[in-house]
């Protein structure tokens, strides 16, 4: 919610004022059971839902339909059902369970009401009851562990790309103020030969320990736990770290100790080790980040958002060259640092970087990035396509220059990244991971996602060449019937392609994936 000048400023402040109904109706819902009575009757008349869950029909009624406008619920014909957002990630077994993030959350609001109180003190006023015993302390770590692994999950699936080809075989992970152990098992499942140490204060390891082995056995038999507060300088570690993780760690204290755990962080790392620093930080969402600032006033002992540039400078004191800020798509981001600066060039820190192991993964020797304006075109290889081909006026073929050759230019001049998708035939299979690789692009965020392949169109099994195509969902043009030198964009991309000379010499396969 951010104020806009050019709208109403008693709307505004009103909206503000109101803002804790739509936390209410969410935290209703999610206590009641609603959400899971909905899922288990599949679709349920509001009376019906009323009857089960102790209410009246009416007020049910006109609940559901604020969840409705909400997002959460849906309607046909009288009978009720959860929407995808809920499905996904408000009942049991929901694949992104936030349940207990949400509930976290809720459990917050006692201490957001000392804000009164923190303002005049100028630190925390509630603590915790002394007489909580040590089951019920372990039970609420638990659960605030649980809380924070739904808040992270979609978050370290967003940045496992932008590292984990960086790190070497046998790599060496240290995952700092762990708790779950969530981020650096993510690593450790996603590199194979890696092994990690989880490192937290001794009330907490025991907990981490259960969740690790709650990983299959060949992720968790490459994990060990190290008790140390991170306060605590110098840090009892077993070795030098190829990566060391602070995932929502900077935050947790005030500045000087913060300082102090990312100069000690940084002793640790291997000579060309990387360091990872994720958090809140207060150049992205401005007004999040500060909220998330009160939130450590009210809560901790002197937590704080700090700024990136803070963070940067702080690491670059400590003798580590920093990589740019890195938004994520949630309303935290990242930054990377190196002893050896020249290594935050392995990085994946774009998103077409990132892109690339997965066009790799669906069967491409090589997935190249280069400037969409470096692809060359030429009239020759339009006419070559034409008339140099046994099969140019076959149905396969005749689609492939469908687009002329002035059109593909104005096409390709619209993009500015481009993928040169390095493979072999058989024909049909490369040009069915061509196809994988657009829509692996489309969901990736480049919706603009377009490919050009080679050879004739050799996608479905049976193709009857006297009657139109019946999939036209699934044609691309060729390179070369549109116009596209290909041996010359090959060239420009830095690959080596000559034209056969003999039979049995390997055959090249190429395809130009464009991004934007």
């Amino acid at each position: 919610m951010k104020y806009d000048p050019h709208k109403s400023g008693a709307q505004y402040l009103e909206d503000l004022a109101t803002s804790y109904w739509y936390a209410s109706a969410l935290f209703t819902a999610l206590d009641s059971g609603l959400f899971e009575v909905l899922r288990e009757n599949n679709q349920l008349g509001a009376e019906a839902a009323a009857g089960i869950l102790g209410w009246q029909p009416g007020p049910t009624e006109r609940f559901l339909r604020l969840l409705k406008e909400m997002g959460l619920v849906d309607v046909y014909e009288g009978n009720w059902y959860l929407t995808g957002l809920t499905a996904d990630h408000l009942v049991d077994g929901a694949p992104h369970d936030q349940r207990a993030n949400i509930r976290w959350r809720r459990d917050l609001r006692a201490e957001w009401d000392t804000l009164p109180d923190v303002l005049a003190a100028g630190t925390r006023t509630l603590f915790p009851s002394d007489d909580v015993s040590e089951a019920d302390m372990h039970a609420r770590r638990v659960d605030y562990l649980k809380a924070m692994d739904a808040v992270i999950d979609g978050k370290i699936a967003e940045m496992l790309p932008m590292f984990t080809r960086a790190l070497p075989e046998n790599a060496a992970v240290l995952d700092v103020g762990c708790g779950s152990g969530k981020f650096a098992m993510s690593v450790l499942d996603a590199c194979p030969s890696a092994t990690a140490d989880l490192m937290d204060i001794r009330q907490m390891t025991p907990i981490t320990r259960t969740f690790a082995d709650a990983w299959p056995e060949a992720v968790a038999s490459r994990a060990q736990t190290i008790d140390q507060n991170i306060l605590e300088r110098p840090w009892q570690v077993r070795r030098p770290y190829d990566l060391i993780i602070l995932s929502n760690i900077v935050h947790a204290t005030a500045e000087a100790e913060s300082a102090s755990v990312l100069e000690e962080a940084a002793t640790h790392l291997a000579p060309d080790g990387i360091l990872l620093v994720h958090d809140f930080f207060t150049e992205h969402d401005p007004v999040k980040s500060r909220l998330s600032d009160i939130n450590m006033m009210v809560n901790t002992y002197n937590g704080r958002a700090y700024s990136a540039k803070w963070t940067a400078d702080t690491l670059k004191a400590a003798g580590c060259g920093a990589s740019a800020f890195l938004p994520l798509s949630t309303d935290t981001g990242v930054l990377f640092a190196c002893q050896n600066e020249a290594r935050l060039g392995d990085l994946a820190l774009d998103p077409v970087a990132q892109l690339i192991p997965k066009i790799e993964a669906l069967g491409f020797a090589d997935a190249i990035p280069f400037p969409a304006g470096d692809v060359v075109f030429a009239p020759f290889a339009r006419n070559k396509c034409e008339y140099g081909c046994r099969s140019a006026y076959d149905k396969t073929c005749v689609s492939n220059r469908d687009m002329s050759y002035d059109d593909t230019r104005t096409l390709v001049g619209d993009y500015h990244h481009a993928l040169l998708l390095c493979s072999e035939p058989p024909t049909g299979d490369f040009q069915r991971r061509c196809l994988a690789a657009e829509a692996e692009a489309f969901k990736s965020g480049f919706y603009k996602a377009f490919v050009f392949w080679a050879g004739p169109c050799s996608i479905c099994a049976v193709c009857d060449p006297e009657t139109p195509c019946a999939n036209p969902a699934h044609h691309r043009p060729s390179m070369e019937g549109c116009g596209i030198d290909v041996y010359a964009t090959v060239a420009k991309a830095g690959e080596t392609l000559h034209p056969l000379r003999r039979r049995g010499e390997t055959v090249k396969y190429y395809g130009l994936l464009l991004l934007d």
